[in-house]
């Protein structure tokens, strides 16, 4: 009781418990606002992810024209977070993990893109005729074609023909088709959004769909996160001290102490 008396009779002394109580209030309140702040991130976050790609699943392709005329393939992008559960998501990449023999956790795996072409080609080639004897002969056939930005065709072929009395058959043919086709494409972000552009100069390409998945971790991109709470230490500081005389006062300080520190204080 006389312990309670003396606290009570220092006017001092009752300010300065008075002053540490409200200011591990005041850093209570601050650390859970900030708890706050980043629960609504992150929850923002996944929500922006699905709306992406519910708009995803029902995006169709859009055709630009590049300065030379091609024909530029858009689509937007699917987003697929490692750190959570989506069935439908997951069995997309399952193809590409069988197909690449990419690592089943794609840990160091960025995008997943795939494209689905259709070509249409008609040539006209060039055929000399050699004589191999009175009855038949060879029909060589050759067209090349150079259609820049590594894209080219090249047709080579024989056919063989004989004429007897009923009229001229082909005995034997055979052709060869070498064709080189180069694909472009990049991920581009339009007005906040992640789309696929795929263009190629190769004429007669239908390109029939684009599928881009960009794969982000948000536990490993997230901050570990800094934990509040209660320590005992010893300090060296300069602040407001309370000394034996019960006189509050500004100077330095070195003691043991017990310290609440919030975690937006920690560093």
């Amino acid at each position: 009781m006389k312990i309670i008396d003396k606290i009570s009779d220092n006017k001092n002394l009752i300010l300065f418990i008075l002053g540490v109580i409200v200011t591990l209030l005041l850093l209570k309140q601050c650390n859970t606002i900030s708890s706050l702040k980043d629960e609504v991130k992150y929850t923002e976050e996944k929500s922006n992810i699905n709306l992406n790609n519910l708009k995803a699943s029902r995006d169709s392709i859009r055709i630009l024209k590049n300065v030379n005329g091609d024909n530029i393939s858009q689509i937007r992008s699917f987003t697929l977070d490692l750190a959570e559960k989506d069935a439908l998501l997951d069995d997309m990449v399952d193809k590409y993990k069988d197909a690449l023999n990419l690592s089943r956790d794609l840990k160091y795996v960025n995008s997943l893109i795939s494209t689905k072409l259709e070509i249409k080609d008609s040539l006209l080639a060039n055929a000399n005729v050699s004589k191999i004897d009175s009855n038949s002969a060879e029909i060589n056939f050759l067209s090349s074609e150079d259609y820049g930005d590594g894209n080219s065709r090249l047709l080579t072929g024989s056919s063989i023909i004989k004429y007897d009395l009923n009229g001229f058959k082909v005995l034997k043919s055979s052709f060869e088709l070498k064709q080189t086709l180069n694909l472009m494409a990049a991920i581009e972000n339009v007005n906040g959004v992640d789309v696929v552009k795929v263009t190629t100069s190769y004429p007669g390409i239908d390109i029939k769909g684009v599928e881009n998945i960009n794969l982000i971790n948000t536990r490993i991109n997230k901050k570990s996160e800094k934990k509040s709470g209660w320590s005992i230490g010893i300090g060296l500081g300069y602040g407001v001290n309370l000394n034996n005389n019960q006189v509050i006062s500004t100077g330095p300080s070195i003691g043991l102490a017990c310290i609440y520190s919030p975690k937006w204080l920690r560093f």
